[in-house]
């Protein structure tokens, strides 16, 4: 019998099985490989999420101290590869106001009386504040507390008044303004508006001048105020930076874990925002 000779729709068909098999590996292939880069993102992913798990749990276990003044360092390592962890808890400590960072409208603080004074603070720095000034005087200081939380009208009262002195004394209002800047923040601004500032004098010392750094209590607060979460906010260099005037007797509270930060890298709290990229 003679061998039949393939027709055209056998090599039609045997076209499209070629051509099926063909697709059909690559399709096979794709598949295997979407599998095996998907595997390895999720082991990735997995692994990043470990790293992150371990790093948070150091915090968590160095965070957890006895009663009493934070040991910050143990909570937070000089040196990092992701920089200052803080938690979300903890960002009430760190907002900031300044003349382009107005305080927010809705702004609202819990108050609480500082002791031998008519000076009231932001309730959650209270304990850290009395912590502090504790340890100042069981070592033979006296500070005293000259001024707390202001509330924006009594701010915009004080600028005024600043400005208005330096129109008496004869500068132009642009320069009575440049100058009262320099001194006070803006009205819509301020450290003491957010409770979390406070301003030092001394039983010896009734003047909030720059000689106040010389002070034992001045000296002292510049050295250990981190320890306790308070940070001289406005120093001597920074000021194109802060915008206002070197203040040695204003210390504002950041935290413990911030303020041992910032007093390393020797930062101002507009250079960490900058640092930690926490612009809005």
């Amino acid at each position: 019998m003679k061998a039949r000779k393939p027709g055209k729709s056998d090599v039609v068909r045997n076209r499209r099985i070629i051509i099926y098999t063909i697709v059909l590996i690559l399709a096979l292939n794709h598949i295997s490989a979407y599998h095996s880069a998907k595997e390895k993102k999720e082991s990735l992913v997995q692994q990043d999420l470990e790293k992150e798990s371990e790093v948070d749990m150091v915090f968590k276990e160095a965070a957890v101290v006895p009663e009493g003044k934070p040991d910050m360092k143990s909570a937070v390592p000089s040196e990092t590869e992701s920089g200052l962890v803080i938690y979300e808890e903890e960002l009430w400590s760190l907002i900031l106001t300044n003349a382009e960072y107005p305080v927010p409208e809705d702004y609202q603080v819990v108050l609480k009386q500082v002791p031998g004074t008519d000076q009231m603070v932001d309730e959650r720095m209270y304990p850290f504040l009395m912590e502090m000034l504790e340890a100042m005087e069981a070592e033979g200081l006296s500070p005293e507390v000259c001024s707390g939380y202001r509330t924006l009208d009594k701010q915009e009262k004080l600028f005024n008044r600043k400005l208005q002195m330096y129109v008496r004394n004869g500068y132009t209002k642009d320069e009575a303004y440049t100058l009262t800047r320099q001194t006070l923040s803006i009205p819509g601004s301020g450290e003491h508006c957010l409770g979390l500032a406070v301003d030092f004098y001394t039983r010896d010392y009734h003047q909030l001048e720059q000689a106040f750094e010389e002070t034992p209590e001045g000296i002292w607060l510049r050295e250990h105020g981190p320890e306790y979460g308070f940070i001289l906010r406005y120093d001597r260099g920074k000021e194109e930076i802060t915008g206002i005037q070197y203040e040695p007797w204003h210390f504002r509270y950041v935290g413990a874990k911030a303020a041992m930060f910032l007093k390393e890298k020797n930062l101002s709290l507009e250079e960490f925002y900058i640092e930690e990229s926490l612009y809005g």
